[in-house]
């Protein structure tokens, strides 16, 4: 039997604070293995609020998992080509991943699992899936109490403590809207991604080597 976490969200572009989240909770829980699933169309935004298109999300995606065997990604949601709810989406990733006897957890922040009243059917998620809510240092536990009464399966929510990492996608579309690097705040692929395709308003890749080319000859001449 192995335990499996499914990693679902926007990732509107992914970057590394997903990946600490995805390391450390596998490292506590034991997960053999993270399944990352991009949202097609994310069923709590408006579309014109998503500003990479889902194939550019499922390959950022896969691009920050490669080199780690424990980590994938799985298109069902880019695939399905409508808004889909964690409480559809979980089944069919272990129908389509999973192996008799796994034993599967939903990986998400604290503070969207405090607000897990408005998704959809959450008592029947809980059931397909336990519930980890990533939480960061000094994160107020009291805030997930309200649950308790509300839901039968709450004891099914883990709280995780994650080491805090500042990045947020919101942030980091800012920044490359603003023309300042975001090198180091996502995984190298995404960042070559993001350049090579000019995603979220980026420098495209050959105007973005030219500019870091002139930041070296300007560091060399000083």
């Amino acid at each position: 039997m192995s335990r499996v976490g499914i990693f679902g969200g926007t990732f509107d572009p992914i970057h590394q604070g997903h990946m600490i989240i995805a390391e450390q909770v596998a490292q506590a829980l034991g997960f053999a293995r993270v399944i990352f699933v991009p949202g097609g169309v994310p069923p709590h935004k408006t579309a014109s609020s998503v500003k990479a298109g889902p194939e550019d999300r499922f390959d950022m995606v896969e691009a920050a998992v490669e080199g780690n065997d424990k980590f994938s990604v799985d298109r069902v949601e880019v695939d399905v080509g409508r808004p889909m709810h964690s409480v559809e989406t979980v089944p069919l990733v272990k129908e389509r991943r999973g192996d008799p006897g796994d034993e599967w957890f939903f990986v998400s922040g604290a503070d969207e699992v405090s607000n897990l009243l408005s998704w959809r059917e959450p008592d029947r998620l809980l059931e397909e899936a336990a519930m980890v809510a990533a939480t960061r240092p000094g994160y107020d536990i009291s805030n997930l109490e309200h649950l308790e009464k509300a839901l039968d399966n709450f004891d099914r929510i883990i709280p995780v403590e994650c080491t805090r990492v500042d990045i947020s996608a919101t942030g980091i579309r800012r920044m490359l809207a603003k023309g300042e690097s975001v090198r180091y705040l996502v995984p190298e692929g995404v960042y070559e991604i993001i350049h090579d395709r000019g995603l979220y308003g980026a420098r495209k890749d050959e105007d973005e080597k030219q500019r870091r080319e002139g930041s070296l000859s300007w560091r060399k001449e000083a």
